[in-house]
């Protein structure tokens, strides 16, 4: 176990060495594959268009007419899902609509709107289109053998599409990961029970089922842990060999109600804890038996930040994906501050404007990490590295987008 706090580069790094051995793989329907995670390269058996079909509604031709001058006279009509195979003579053209088979002599397509026809349907063009205008090749798009998804990817909007055009109606996957979660602390409550002096409602209970809430993952509220040593071990082991992971919020600083790191350390291994991360400092990892244990902050900005940052990459990597750092985009600030502490800091942030394709942001006035409303009022965070300890207007840094990170 590290001795020392650990930066975000050095948790990245850890984290890749860890992984679940033996994942069973599940062949399901491509309607039930969104959000998944493949668990093998898909490459395409087919070409993708697989046939030359026309881009608009218009005219098929062959350029050399028009370059020789040849009168032209409409012949055939070919629609969307027409299987005949049509051979245009010289002068010839066929009137097509987008998306149905080209002539197999043509090479071109002038649009409709570019064209006059008369009632002998000869055609004259308003418009010389160039050659191939107008056409798509067959095979242009995706080519039989050429990869469309990769081991480790997620299926998603934007190439599930993909895997149904090249015929794809089941897909490989590996199974889901098995998520347990508990939140910690006498003082929590659930928002249907009325609040006595000193207790609070349990947030982070709706904030993980929110968070847990992918298609990749199965996941479980295993109700509040009390501080209690003798009832965290027997909740702890009750449910242990049911799940992959194990999530607790709160129960993991120093203090002397906080027993979970001296029981994770009892009953199995700790392999790090504490962060040179702010918010997030007392974020630990642990394993009891095969099972992950993961001890997140009780405050509800860490909780929400950590897990969208470090947790979420995290368990997509446990299932074949590749351990990334969400996606971000580079700001200006439009503030300064002295940052006091020599950690990585999250600035929870709004975006003031977008200028000239800068984003500039505003800090939002409330950060410290307990303060719920930084998370639902602002738009993501800036992230601050060690070594810088004072801020000023104009500066830039790496943007993270909440619609990234969380969702």
């Amino acid at each position: 176990m590290n001795k020392k706090p650990l930066t975000k580069l050095q948790i990245f790094k850890l984290l890749k060495k860890i992984s679940i051995p033996n994942l069973d793989i599940e062949k399901i329907s491509l309607y039930s594959s969104y959000g998944r995670i493949s668990s093998s390269d898909i490459k395409s058996k087919i070409n993708i268009p697989p046939f030359n079909n026309s881009a608009v509604d218009g005219y098929a031709l062959h350029s050399k007419d028009i370059k020789n001058k040849k009168n032209l006279k409409c012949i055939y009509r070919i629609t969307a899902g027409d299987n005949k195979k049509v051979y245009l003579k010289s002068g010839e053209v066929a009137r097509i609509f987008t998306g149905a088979c080209m002539p197999k002599n043509s090479n071109t397509v002038v649009m409709q709107e570019n064209t006059i026809i008369d009632k002998n349907k000869n055609i004259k063009l308003k418009k010389i289109p160039q050659l191939g205008e107008n056409c798509r090749l067959y095979g242009e798009d995706i080519a039989v053998g050429e990869r469309v998804l990769k081991l480790g990817q997620e299926i998603n909007t934007t190439n599930i599409n993909l895997l149904a055009a090249i015929g794809k109606s089941q897909i490989k996957v590996t199974r889901h990961l098995k998520v347990g979660y508990f939140t910690n602390g006498n003082e929590l409550k659930e928002p249907t029970e009325k609040l006595q002096y000193g207790e609070i409602n349990n947030s982070n209970h709706y904030s993980l089922y929110s968070l847990l809430r992918n298609n990749y993952i199965k996941s479980k509220y295993l109700g509040i842990l009390p501080d209690n040593r003798k009832k965290i071990i027997k909740n702890l082991l009750n449910d242990i060999d049911k799940y992959d992971v194990i999530i607790t919020t709160g129960g993991a600083s120093v203090g002397e109600e906080d027993y979970l790191i001296k029981i994770i350390k009892e009953l199995g291994k700790l392999i790090f804890w504490k962060t040179l991360i702010k918010p997030g400092r007392p974020l630990a990892l642990g394993k009891i038996k095969k099972t992950l244990i993961i001890c997140l902050p009780g405050n509800p900005v860490s909780v929400h930040l950590l897990y969208g940052m470090l947790i979420k990459p995290f368990f997509k990597h446990l299932l074949g994906s590749k351990l990334l750092t969400p996606k971000s985009y580079t700001a200006k600030v439009n503030f300064s501050m002295r940052k006091k502490t020599k950690r990585l800091e999250w600035i929870r942030v709004n975006i003031y404007e977008k200028k000239s394709g800068t984003i500039i942001v505003n800090k939002y006035p409330k950060q410290g990490s307990g303060m719920i409303s930084s998370i639902a009022f602002s738009d993501g965070i800036i992230e601050i590295p060690e070594s810088i300890s004072q801020i000023n207007i104009g500066d830039k840094f790496d943007l993270y987008l909440f619609k990234d990170i969380f969702n």
